[in-house]
Parts: C-alpha cells; structure tokens; sequence
C-alpha cells in the first residue's frame, strides 16, 4: 500500500478534486457526456418518482446500524434489499459479500482504460521481442493461429490472424522504437515527442490493430486468452511502476468525456493484415471511468457492520488495488481482499508474461471466479458469501453456483447466499436471464436478485432498475 500512496502522491490533488465532483453527482462530467434535455428529464421523473414512493419506515430503521446505508440513487426496492441484509448480517459470524469491479463498483472497465492509455502514450516497457512475446502469447501459450471469428476480418473481407496481426504491430512497435525516446531512451530522436508519434500513420495503424486484434481474441478464443493476453501489455514494469501508470490513466479517464471511440488503420499502410475498419464492423473502445458513491457507501457500510468486503476481477489484481484499495476514492478495500488475475514477477518484482499455475490460482473470469472464492474465501470463513454483485458473463457462474439459480448445480452444499445484485448493463445471454429473474422479483419482500439502473451518459445510477444505454433515449429494463 505505501508503494501505491508514493506512486499516486503526485496526482492526488487531482484525485481529490475529482472524487468530490464525482461524488456530488458529477456535476462537470453531465454536460461533456453529451446529456441531452430527455436525458436529464428521464432522470428526473424517476427521481420524483423514488422520493414519493420512500418508506419513512426505513428512516427510522437506520439509526440501527453503525453507518447508514445512503439512499443516493439507489433503485428503492433494490435499497429496501441491500438494506435488509446488513441488517439482518451486522456483526454476525464471518459474514462477507465478494464484488466484480468493472461496471460494478464502477462505471466502466479499468484495464481497457489504461491499456488505451498505454497505446495513446507507448507507456510500454519492453524491447521489440519482448512485445512480439507478449502479443503472440495468452494463458502461457502460443494465440492459436486460426483466422478470427467474423466480423473480425479486414477492410477487403479477407480473414485474418495472429501472425498477421502481429507482424504488423511489432512493425510498428519497431518505428517507435527506433525513433521516440520516450519509449527507447537510445532511440534517434526523429519522433522528438508524444504528439509527433500520434500524427505518424504507423501510430493510428499501431491503436487500430491493437484493439482490433484485443477483441477479436476474446471472441474467437474466449476471455482465457484474450484477458492474459492483454495482462501481457504490462510486462516489464515493476510493481511501483504499474501503480505510477495507474496513478497517471486512472484521474485522466475520470475526468473523460464518456464516448465511445472507433480506431480505424490508415489505407497506407495496409501491412500483412491489411487495412481494419473498427468502425465498420461496431467494434469501439468505450472511453471514460466513474466512481459510483453509492458502491463507495456501500462498502464502508458493510465494513462497518462487520461485513468483509471482497473484489472478484476478471482484471489484473495489481491494477484494480491501484482503484480499490487507494485512499483518495474511497473503496477502502484491503489490498489482499482483490482477487483478479494474477502475473508473475521475477527476482527482481518485474512483471513477466506469465501467469501462475492455474491448479494453485485460477484466471480469474467465469468459473474461476467460482473456483478461486472456493479456493480462498470458503474455507477461510466456513460459509459462502452473503453477497454477490456483478454485471457481466463473467459473473454468472458465482451468481449461480452459489445461489442454485436457473436450474445450477450448487458448487457445494453450504447455504446459498442470500442476495445478488446486478448492475444493469441491459446484457443478453445468462445475464438476461438472471435479470428476467431480478426483475420478476421486483417489488416481493424478500427477493435473492435485483437490479440497479444506470446512467450511461453520466457513469452514475439512477433511482430504477432500468437503464438509459448509451445511445438511447429510453430506459431499459432487459434485452
């Protein structure tokens, strides 16, 4: 923890500064998210709505508990839950609750942020071989080299694959490196700054391929591979010096605009995998990260009434302790309590492009999840979680294995837990179905799932269980 308060010293006034306008509905951020009239009156109405429909029966329960949970913008029967279990929990034995992190406890995806961030900047630390390494390895092997699922093919329609890929971002990699001192201290020069590299063509075609390749590997070869792959980007740093880059790219994205952006290669350099079109085939990156106050209070409410407080990560754990476990936003989650993907470091705590044995921890998306709360967490407290919250596909297997629901197995024979909650991103598939089932639930005394809405122009929620997708103009409450 002290490496990551020195590293992020430098940008805590930022941070500060940022946190208190997030907290207080983030007042600066509503009009750069390109909020429209509708937007503000969507919210409004359920504003209005939520106050009216409060029970003042719940008022008066708070003052039960150490720290009152805050109704912010909470959906009311979702509040009504989550307040029923701390209370029905506080200071019993061994209670705890295990949390996603991206879309969960805040708006957006941490690694996706500041793998951009190290693009847009070639805040790397490795030589040409090492990068070619890196981005031809995932889950301690070789990408296979099948051509990518579609749409992932080229501007002609040509299928293409790793190796292609590949050739062309060490291609470019190798410019910058010979080049921008920035990246190669014994680099010529001739790219003398950040912006001289940005205005090359190897440059758009460098971020072009990079999240081209990136989520095409994710859907043709699943989050296995794709996610260690991306885990790769960081190899080289040390531990202080990924908690330096986070300390960099985590204020700069919450003080984005949110947008989603579409990153296509220029036609001059079509290179072996020719020319790919981000734009035409919907694959964007969506920039901008939000603290949610509620989650803030949430945990601490937890905490103080005895209840620990996990975090589950389909991302590198050392990135996420940079967000979580950083005083200046306000989680407070201990650094041991993230569980997420795990590097290697080598003798001298440098990040290699390796992770450890899968039978002693698992990668840390879908099932491992599971296996990695069974591996730690089970034992430790003899029971499974109380809590579990999430978003995404990644989170269906702990939603389900320890509730029973949707005709799942349990993953053992200890109590369910008693309440999931969904952070509703409007999915499809499994999560859909688990929001079918929060959303049946919606308005019955004790329900085991429900919803939280959300804002996606702002990053914040909203007082409902539907959400206002980025995009639209009408809340949505599932696929």
């Amino acid at each position: 923890m002290e490496k990551i308060k020195k590293s992020l010293f430098k940008s805590s006034c930022l941070g500060l500064v940022l946190l208190l306008l997030l907290s207080f509905a983030g007042c600066a951020n509503n009009t750069a998210a390109n909020d429209t009239t509708a937007d503000h009156s969507i919210e409004s109405t359920v504003d209005t709505a939520s106050a009216a429909g409060q029970d003042a029966s719940d008022e008066e329960a708070a003052s039960s508990l150490k720290l009152v949970l805050d109704k912010g913008k909470w959906a009311p029967d979702t509040y009504a839950a989550a307040y029923k279990l701390i209370e029905n929990n506080a200071n019993t034995e061994n209670a705890y609750a295990v949390f996603d992190w991206d879309n969960t406890c805040i708006f957006q995806d941490t690694t996706d942020n500041i793998m951009n961030y190290q693009i847009n900047n070639l805040k790397f630390k490795m030589n040409p071989e090492e990068f070619e390494y890196g981005i031809t390895h995932g889950n301690n092997d070789a990408v296979p080299t099948d051509n990518l699922v579609e749409p992932y093919q080229n501007a002609n329609g040509d299928p293409v694959n790793i190796e292609m890929l590949a050739k062309d971002l060490v291609s470019d990699y190798t410019y910058f490196w010979e080049h921008y001192q920035g990246l190669n201290p014994e680099a010529d020069g001739a790219l003398a700054d950040i912006e001289a590299v940005r205005a090359t063509d190897e440059f758009k075609d460098f971020q072009a391929k990079f999240w081209f390749t990136y989520i095409g590997l994710i859907d043709t070869f699943g989050e296995n591979i794709a996610y260690t792959w991306q885990a790769n980007c960081l190899s080289g740093h040390t531990v202080e010096e990924l908690s330096e880059l986070c300390g960099e790219a985590i204020p700069y994205y919450l003080s984005e605009k949110i947008e989603d952006v579409y990153y296509d290669s220029p036609e001059s350099l079509p290179g072996a995998a020719g020319q790919v079109k981000n734009s035409e085939i919907g694959n964007y990156f969506r920039k901008g990260l939000r603290i949610i106050p509620e989650m803030v209070n949430l945990m601490n409410a937890l905490r103080d009434n005895g209840i620990e407080v996990y975090i589950s990560t389909a991302a590198v754990d050392m990135v996420v302790r940079n967000f979580a476990c950083n005083p200046l936003y306000g989680y407070n989650v201990p650094e041991e309590n993230v569980i997420g993907i795990r590097m290697n470091l080598d003798e001298n705590g440098v990040i290699q492009p390796e992770i450890p044995d899968t039978n002693e921890h698992s990668i840390n998306v879908k099932q491992g999840k599971v296996d990695n709360i069974v591996r730690y967490l089970v034992p430790k407290y003899d029971k499974n979680p109380i809590l579990i919250g999430g978003d995404s596909s990644g989170d269906y297997e702990m939603m389900t294995q320890f509730t029973g629901a949707n005709d799942t197995e349990m993953v053992n024979d200890k109590d369910p837990l008693q309440l999931v909650l969904i952070s509703n991103c409007v999915k499809s598939g499994g999560m859909c179905e688990l929001s079918k089932i929060a959303a049946s639930q919606m308005g019955t005394e004790n329900p085991q799932f429900v919803l939280q809405g959300r804002n996606e122009y702002t990053g914040l929620w909203i007082p409902d269980e539907q959400t206002l997708k980025l995009g639209a103009d009408e809340l949505q409450l599932t696929k």
